[in-house]
């Protein structure tokens, strides 16, 4: 992805500050160097909107991490703290890790459904949904944690 600036954003993780006392860790945001400015995934932003929904109108001081709350901002984390994967790989490392993510939901999915879990079917599929609409947006990939 681009910025307005024509430079490339590339992939990171903010806090963010909600109402001065909710503190957000692991958001992932696009960032451009260039021109200092950064935006959510657009495919996080209802379910941070869902999050800050949760906690009222006057939420108290507390502290959350985005990889709590979408399968998405779990999987970034991890392929951000992996040191060992160069940035030219890590296109490659999200792949990897989106579908190895994918593949263990679907057979949590499976297991869930056998044992007629209603509650648990439906996170799965809610945490399938955070992955599948996040694989066209993924064309940025150089990223820092």
């Amino acid at each position: 992805m681009k910025c307005n600036c024509e430079q490339s954003l590339k992939l990171e993780l903010r806090t963010v500050k909600y109402s001065r006392s909710v503190t957000i860790r692991h958001v992932p945001v696009l960032v451009c160097d260039q021109c200092m400015t950064y935006e959510l995934i657009p495919s996080m932003r209802s379910d941070l909107k869902r999050c800050i929904d949760l906690l009222g109108s006057d939420p108290g001081k507390t502290s959350f991490s985005m990889t709590d709350h979408h399968e998405l901002a779990g999987v970034i984390y991890d392929v951000l703290a992996d040191e060992d994967c160069p940035d030219d790989r890590l296109h490659a490392k999200f792949e990897d890790e989106i579908e190895g993510r994918i593949n263990l939901l679907l057979d949590m999915y499976r297991l869930a459904e056998s044992m007629r879990d209603d509650e648990w079917v439906s996170d799965i599929r809610q945490r399938l949904l955070q992955l599948s609409v996040i694989l066209p947006e993924m064309n940025v990939f150089h990223a820092d944690v």
